[in-house]
């Protein structure tokens, strides 16, 4: 039947084209936008919770979320600062991207690189069938743009190494060969690999899918092996064996990335565009921030012992796993409406590590003087000491 309608003058379309290349019910499904496609979670680069600009820190390694569930990955790369970005690709109904400049120079070591990686739990991860006889093919489709032209990987890892066969700590991983032709240029890169039958990914909040988008590298622990184009215990070696430019050579280098999108399949279909509170709720599991301003209740908060307080949040999504907790610019109104600013400490002092699917997080908050009596409760606030005031609950992947 393809080849007889292959013979036709009357041409199908790009869309006709695709319904025929596609081998199974299910892709041609999933083509008409029958069902949801996107696995990923904040591919439009639109939810920026901790903030529209980040930079990492000085240190040799560091991990740092500009847009939501989006890693930047740093080791030995100069500063590296991450920013909400107006330009976007020309199609595709996108209003930000994710903007990597390089901000200071950094001499390369053997462990550089520059990586951006999106994590998917074990759970999320059972539609790819990975593990049996049928497992389903990957495509990966995003935008990109730079001032450099040149090669750089595209990465696909399971980072469940509880399961995988004959691997203990390293993760499996297949790695592909992209390219930037032109620079200054939006470009549209799609990626499609096969499936893994071997190595399944466990149903749990754990870390399982992982794409990994190499753009730079600048020593023997990340490049230097062949990669293989089949899934297989991965060497740090093989992850960016394709990279041609040092990012953090110059400060006029730059990446920008929107329009990221991971779906089973064959074919990269256009971009799943979700409501901005649907996007921002996914991202909440995972990390939440509660701002306020000046003097705003929060919660309130009791005495316990001689110099802990305590104090419930109900969070509006269930949060991945028992979150580490940051704050600023808080402080406890008491008595008739005195407020005292600043805690040392706050921890999850009672609640159990290992849980799960947190929907009110207990927390147990050293004041940095204590103004209430035993059992006595006030009020959580934000103080009026700056700018920023918030609390947030960190649970990523």
């Amino acid at each position: 039947v393809r080849d007889k309608l292959a013979e036709l003058d009357k041409p199908s379309g790009v869309a006709g084209e695709a319904m025929l290349r596609a081998e199974t019910p299910q892709e041609q499904f999933n083509l008409i936008g029958a069902s949801r496609r996107r696995i990923n979670h904040n591919g439009d680069m639109r939810v920026w919770q901790r903030g529209t600009t980040a930079s990492n820190p000085s240190t040799t390694f560091a991990h740092v979320y500009g847009a939501d569930r989006n890693l930047i990955q740093v080791q030995d790369m100069g500063t590296v600062t991450t920013t909400i970005d107006t330009d976007v690709p020309p199609t595709g109904g996108f209003n930000s991207s994710t903007k990597i400049a390089c901000t200071a120079t950094g001499t390369a070591t053997t462990g550089s690189n520059l990586m951006f990686i999106h994590r998917i739990e074990g759970q999320d991860s059972q539609c790819t069938n990975f593990g049996t006889n049928n497992p389903e093919h990957l495509t990966l489709s995003f935008w990109i743009k730079s001032n450099k032209v040149g090669s750089f990987n595209v990465n696909f890892e399971n980072e469940d190494t509880s399961i995988i066969t004959g691997a203990s700590s390293a993760d499996q991983g297949y790695q592909t060969k992209q390219h930037i032709h032109s620079a200054d240029t939006w470009e549209y890169k799609t990626v499609t690999i096969e499936g893994d039958p071997y190595s399944p990914f466990a149903f749990n909040t754990k870390k399982g899918l992982c794409f990994d988008i190499v753009l730079s590298s600048g020593g023997s622990t990340y490049s230097g092996t062949a990669p293989k184009a089949y899934w297989h215990n991965l060497a740090n070696a093989e992850r960016s064996t394709h990279n041609e430019n040092y990012f953090a050579a110059s400060t006029s280098n730059y990446y920008k990335i929107t329009g990221v999108q991971l779906e089973l399949g064959k074919v990269a279909t256009p971009f799943e565009h979700r409501s901005y509170g649907e996007e921002l709720a996914l991202c909440q599991r995972y990390y939440y921030r509660l701002e306020v301003d000046d003097y705003d209740f929060i919660a309130p908060v009791q005495l316990h012992g001689s110099n802990q307080y305590r104090v419930v949040i109900d969070v509006p999504v269930a949060l991945r796993v028992s979150p580490a907790i940051t704050w600023s610019g808080l402080g406890t109104w008491y008595a008739a409406g005195s407020l005292q600013a600043g805690f040392s400490a706050i921890g999850t002092g009672y609640i159990d590590a290992a849980r799960e699917e947190i929907t009110r997080v207990p927390m147990a908050m050293t004041p940095t003087s204590t103004v209430l009596a035993a059992y006595q409760t006030g009020m959580l606030s934000g103080d009026s000491t700056g700018a920023l005031q918030y609390l947030a609950f960190d649970s990523e992947l």
